[in-house]
């Protein structure tokens, strides 16, 4: 029999850090779960991905072709399941809970494999998309009664490069960024030089949310004077990491590029 269920995923799932995936995940959609149960028409259990073929019938009768995606073999037996998926074969009743690619019909990122002898097997635990730091900025952000005092709310009067150097005195990108979404505007570090503007640590792929109004502090490289130019100097990879950080969990949780 054939079942499929959509709603909101309200798990918190630990990923690979972003280094070590071979793939980016932003095409998954992490806020929607889906279930399909069918039968197993083809496996793979390989790079760069392991995947699945599967056949499932819907209510009409009908059947469709499902695909899922899951680990390599390497990363499947660091999280201790590579004998399930390699024993993942044809012929065999399976059900599947993931994520659905945001482009491709019926392309599930697997995270559950529940299988017909009742073994379930747990592909991840944690949240699916975000690795531990922005899993711990977001703890802070939806609470913030738990941003440490010594992280006060920036004071919007200074000037950006006073803003920033601030911060990166602070020397803790993740509870800044919870502490000015708590207060209502964060922002990516951009910095302006030459008349061009770039954003350390933001991929590619999010590149969209550089240019979202009101979500950027840019700093004009050019007008700074020594003891300022030190101060930004010391600090790329503050920089790096507090604009990964905040425009992945911008992207997953709030609004997406796509």
């Amino acid at each position: 029999m054939f079942t499929i269920r959509i709603f909101p995923a309200l798990l918190a799932l630990i990923l690979l850090t972003p280094a070590e995936a071979h793939h980016s995940v932003l095409n998954y959609d992490g806020k929607v779960e889906v279930k399909i149960t069918g039968t197993v028409t083809s496996a793979r259990f390989g790079y760069p991905h392991s995947i699945y073929r599967i056949d499932v019938e819907n209510e009409d009768g009908d059947t469709e072709k499902w695909t899922l995606s899951t680990e390599d073999p390497r990363d499947a037996e660091r999280l201790g399941f590579a004998d399930e998926l390699r024993n993942l074969k044809r012929g065999d009743t399976i059900t599947v809970v993931g994520w659905p690619d945001k482009f491709k019909a019926r392309t599930l990122r697997g995270h559950q494999l529940h299988y017909a002898d009742g073994t379930v097997v747990m592909m991840r635990r944690g949240n699916y998309i975000w690795p531990k730091d922005i899993l711990k900025m977001d703890k802070m952000a939806l609470n913030p009664e738990t941003i440490p005092a010594g992280f006060p709310s920036t004071n919007q009067s200074l000037s950006p490069v006073d803003q920033v150097t601030g911060w990166i005195r602070e020397d803790d990108h993740l509870t800044r960024i919870a502490r000015e979404y708590a207060d209502g505007h964060p922002r990516l570090i951009g910095l302006q030089s030459g008349g061009s503007t770039e954003f350390p640590g933001v991929d590619d792929l999010l590149e969209c949310h550089t240019t979202r109004e009101d979500f950027t502090i840019v700093v004009s490289v050019d007008d700074l004077n020594a003891a300022q130019r030190a101060g930004i100097e010391s600090g790329d990879s503050y920089i790096e990491d507090y604009n990964r950080v905040l425009s992945r969990w911008w992207e997953q949780e709030k609004q997406s590029c796509e």
